[in-house]
């Protein structure tokens, strides 16, 4: 029996080391080698303590944070989150905020505004109101703006201002100024917006609430060394998102529409943001007719992470956010080369369950983001089926355009 095992031992031993090595996909995407299922379980068990130790720390922030007559005040960890972040002088800092939401009479808003250095922004909206044309901030497809001296240090520049109005529960969103419609670029109507951003969920933080299992998974593929990880921490961003919904007022050129929607917002920060570190990125915003929404994508930064799974699932039956365990949704089998499929499928993990995707594009808007033009996005409106249940997605697709911008100059 001793020799059997010793035997078997042996055999395991030379087909490990013999393992043939398995060369990233396209040159990009790192596949499972030898030593991944070392790495796995170590993240994996890393990650779970750490998870751990983050719950504990937030149960006991409840409890201290709780006054004299046993009303619960917003925690210190929120307010820390949503306020300013100070820019100070790194060259490539970055403060975002961003909504996206769409309705079932076909509404749909997308605002994206982020602080970068030297007053400069990256800022642009897309306003639908149901079978209107679809409006865009006359910039684009160019996004980075400079702001004014009336403009101030906050969420505001080109009759944009976002702000802040209670940590993890509202924010409002304002506009003032002209947008042009996509049927005639050369025209402008006046817009004014009263938007008020209201959370319908928990906030999912992206640096706590990552499914263990899926990031392993992701970061055992890779090849470690110790500068593997400095540089991990180097590139490291706060981001956390949070679904709810957005109402309020807009006119255009004088005439008055009232809005309401589900609405995601998103915001990150963190001393560097470098679009030319990204090779690609999918992200779907999905919001069904039950309820329920939804967050679920793959990010390509090769030099820390060639494939990274990402998203979280809104469950309206019992309120809970929880995090996407696995998706087949790879990046190598989605355009790319930029050759957007307007059918495609995917199935993914959350809670304990599986949800097949079917994605249909209807529409579909390109613009870039940066000085130079160093990343290009594409942002679909589409009509989704998940699980035999109708609901509506507005997709982004982001490129690396660095190469683009070199040859076409």
């Amino acid at each position: 029996m001793l020799g059997m095992s010793l035997t078997v031992g042996i055999v395991l031993l030379f087909r490990f080391i013999n393992k043939k090595y398995e060369h990233p996909i396209f040159g990009i995407y790192q596949q499972r080698n030898k030593t991944y299922w070392f790495k796995f379980l170590f993240m994996y068990i890393f990650l779970r303590l750490r998870q751990f130790i983050t719950y504990v720390k937030r149960l006991l922030a409840i409890e201290l944070g709780r006054s004299p007559d046993g009303t619960t005040h917003v925690q210190e960890h929120d307010i820390q989150l949503e306020k300013l972040y100070d820019l100070g002088t790194h060259s490539k800092v970055v403060d975002g905020v961003y909504f996206n939401g769409m309705s079932k009479s076909g509404d749909a808003l997308i605002c994206g505004l982020a602080r970068r250095p030297n007053r400069g922004c990256d800022a642009f909206i897309y306003l639908k109101i149901k079978d209107q044309d679809l409006f865009l901030s006359p910039s684009l497809p160019d996004t980075h703006l400079k702001k004014s001296d009336e403009d101030g240090e906050g969420h505001c520049v080109n009759g944009i201002t976002i702000t802040n109005f209670i940590p993890m529960r509202a924010w409002k969103l304002c506009f003032n100024g002209e947008l042009k419609p996509k049927s005639d670029s050369a025209k402008t109507v006046k817009v004014e917006a009263e938007l008020t951003w209201s959370a319908q969920w928990a906030p999912f933080e992206y640096d706590t609430q990552m499914s263990p299992r899926s990031v392993a998974d992701d970061m055992a593929r890779e090849p470690w060394s110790r500068d593997y990880f400095k540089l991990v921490k180097k590139l490291h961003q706060t981001h956390y998102e949070q679904m709810g919904s957005i109402a309020g007022t807009v006119a255009i050129d004088g005439k008055s529409y009232e809005l309401n929607m589900p609405c995601v917002r998103d915001r990150s920060f963190g001393p560097l943001r470098e679009w030319r570190n990204f090779h690609r990125y999918v992200y779907h915003f999905i919001f069904l007719d039950n309820g329920d929404c939804m967050a679920v994508g793959s990010v390509s930064q090769p030099s820390i992470l060639s494939h990274l799974t990402i998203g979280y699932l809104c469950r309206k039956s019992d309120q809970t956010v929880v995090p996407v365990d696995h998706s087949d949704f790879h990046l190598y089998q989605h355009a790319e080369h930029q050759i957007l499929p307007k059918h495609y499928g995917f199935i993914f993990e959350a809670g304990g369950q599986s949800y097949a995707v079917q994605v249909s594009a209807n529409e579909e808007e390109t613009f870039y983001i940066g000085k130079e033009r160093e990343a290009k996005f594409y942002e679909r409106w589409c009509t989704v089926d998940i699980n035999g249940v109708k609901g509506r997605a507005c997709v982004e697709w982001h490129y690396n355009n660095t190469l683009n911008t070199l040859f076409n100059k």
